[in-house]
């Protein structure tokens, strides 16, 4: 059976907070080496590939194996269930909250 992965290639930024696998390529600016780094710590994500030949290892990687992506989708699924995704969801249940208080 064949499966398919897909991740999601893309500079470190607010991206780095969706639940998807990310490969994290090279930053524009200073301030998104943190977004790389939280994605790497979730699980979810690579570190920052900041060469073109560093970031085409892990697509080769990812083409002849697919473990690297399932360990990122089953790490996805924890974070789910632990709520890590769940930042607006609970930013606008407080929103709503402090409305009613007024």
């Amino acid at each position: 059976m064949n499966h398919f992965h897909a991740q999601l290639a893309c500079k470190p930024s607010e991206l780095a907070f969706y639940p998807v696998p990310k490969l994290m390529i090279r930053r524009v600016g200073d301030h998104e080496a943190f977004s790389a780094i939280r994605a790497s710590e979730m699980g979810d994500g690579t570190l920052e590939l900041r060469e073109v030949p560093e970031a085409m290892a892990y697509v080769d990687k990812m083409d002849k194996s697919p473990a690297l992506l399932t360990m990122m989708n089953n790490q996805i699924v924890k974070n789910k269930a632990a709520g890590v995704y769940d930042g607006c969801k609970t930013a606008v249940q407080l929103a709503q909250k402090l409305s009613k208080g007024k």
